[in-house]
């Protein structure tokens, strides 16, 4: 009953619900939009159902993955916790995360590339970067991009605290870290603040950290820089 447990309770579990949600939910998008132009037969209107398919599915993939996995990781007492987190660790080094499903890394690497080849795509193109509803979904999707490279990061931290000997991060609390005290945390260093809420003491805790500023900076220079210069360029045009 427990590894039951654990397995719904999983991170491997919450990616393939939450992606087969919100691919029915692309689907359905997709098909409303079809109907109600009545272009389905058109190159123009396979090029509409697809990346209307694809700036649905992404943000409701993300917002649910993310949602899920705080509420979970909010919920669970420590020794479920420690469970949890050492078993997502295993599923972390098999094929998912050759698959690029899991691993603090692959995600926001993929969250990355996919916000940079919607804002491309939707850019290059007369008839999406002339209509604001796409120019909103385009910003949904790197904004929901974004939030979903902060939360791995988190998730990422809680497994370090969960399953580490010693205390990789001293939080600034009387009691023990909860989930939100690291996605703070992860939150703050993708922000670039200048202060931090925890004092970091093991070399792994110290690459984690590295890894996300550099891929938050990245992210924030880059990606978002270029999602404003291409989309509202094209807008104002």
């Amino acid at each position: 009953m427990s590894r039951s447990r654990d397995w719904l309770r999983s991170d491997r579990f919450r990616g393939i619900v939450s992606a087969t949600i919100a691919g029915a939910a692309a689907v359905l998008v997709s098909v409303a939009v079809t109907l109600t132009t009545g272009d389905a037969d058109t190159e123009a209107g396979l090029r509409r159902s697809s990346m209307t398919a694809y700036v649905v599915a992404w943000p409701v993939y993300s917002v649910l993955y993310v949602a899920w996995g705080a509420r979970v990781y909010s919920r669970l007492p420590s020794e479920a916790l420690r469970r949890v987190s050492e078993s997502d660790d295993r599923d972390d080094r098999g094929v998912s995360r050759l698959l690029h499903l899991t691993g603090t890394t692959n995600t926001t690497l993929t969250a990355a590339a996919v916000a940079v080849i919607v804002t491309i795509a939707i850019a290059q193109q007369e008839e999406f970067r002339s209509e604001p509803v796409y120019i909103l979904l385009a910003l949904l999707t790197v904004a929901s991009s974004w939030l979903l490279m902060v939360f791995s990061f988190a998730q990422r931290y809680q497994r370090l605290g969960a399953t580490a000997d010693d205390e990789p991060f001293r939080f600034h609390i009387p009691d023990a870290p909860r989930f939100g005290d690291y996605f703070t945390l992860a939150t703050l260093l993708s922000t670039m603040a200048a202060t931090i809420p925890a004092e970091i003491s093991s070399r792994r805790a110290w690459l984690t950290v590295r890894t996300n500023v550099v891929i938050a900076f990245l992210f924030n220079s880059v990606i978002i820089a270029m999602m404003v210069s291409l989309l509202f360029g094209g807008l104002l045009t």
